[in-house]
C-alpha cells in the first residue's frame, strides 16, 4: 500500500487525511461498489489537536481491531482505503462487495469497545467519490 497523509480544511475545520492512494488511476468501481463508513468519537477532550495523545493508544488499538473485523466479515470483499480525522471524531471508509457483512464488524467492534460512541453507514458509491474527492486532492493547490 501506498498510504499519503495530508492536512486540510473540511467544511471550514482542520483534518487530517490519510488515504491508501494505489486505487488513484484504477479503482475496482464494478467489484466495490458499497462504501461504509464507521464514526468513532475520541472520549478524551482534545487541545488543538486531533486526539487527545493519552487517548491514542486504545485509539489505534480500536482501528486495529476495525480492520481485522472488516477483513473478517468482508469475506475477500472489502478494502480499507481512507481515514479522516477531525478535532475529536476518526472517520474510516472501506470500499466491499455487496457480500461484505460491515453491519458485522460495526457491532462486533461496539462489543469490544462499549464505551466509545460508534456510528456507522452503508451506502452505494459506484464511481468511488468519496474516495476521488480525497486522493486528487492537493493540500499545495490554493486555487
Amino acid at each position: 500500500m501506498a498510504w499519503k497523509h495530508y492536512i486540510c480544511e473540511l467544511s471550514g475545520k482542520p483534518a487530517s487525511v490519510l488515504i491508501d492512494d494505489r486505487f488513484a488511476h484504477q479503482s475496482p468501481v464494478k467489484e466495490l461498489p458499497r462504501i461504509s463508513w464507521f464514526s468513532v468519537y475520541c472520549n478524551q477532550p482534545t487541545s488543538g489537536e486531533f486526539w487527545n495523545p493519552e487517548e491514542a493508544d486504545i485509539l489505534d488499538r480500536l482501528e486495529n481491531d476495525l480492520i481485522r473485523l472488516s477483513e473478517m466479515f468482508g469475506h475477500g470483499w472489502a478494502v480499507y482505503v481512507l481515514r479522516v480525522a477531525t478535532f475529536g471524531i476518526r472517520e474510516y471508509y472501506l470500499y466491499h462487495a455487496d457480500q461484505a457483512e460491515l453491519s458485522k464488524a460495526f457491532s462486533a467492534l461496539k462489543a469490544i469497545y462499549p464505551n466509545y460512541r460508534i456510528e456507522f453507514e452503508t451506502t452505494n458509491d459506484i464511481a468511488w467519490e468519496q474516495y476521488r474527492r480525497y486522493v486528487f486532492y492537493d493540500p499545495n493547490d490554493t486555487a
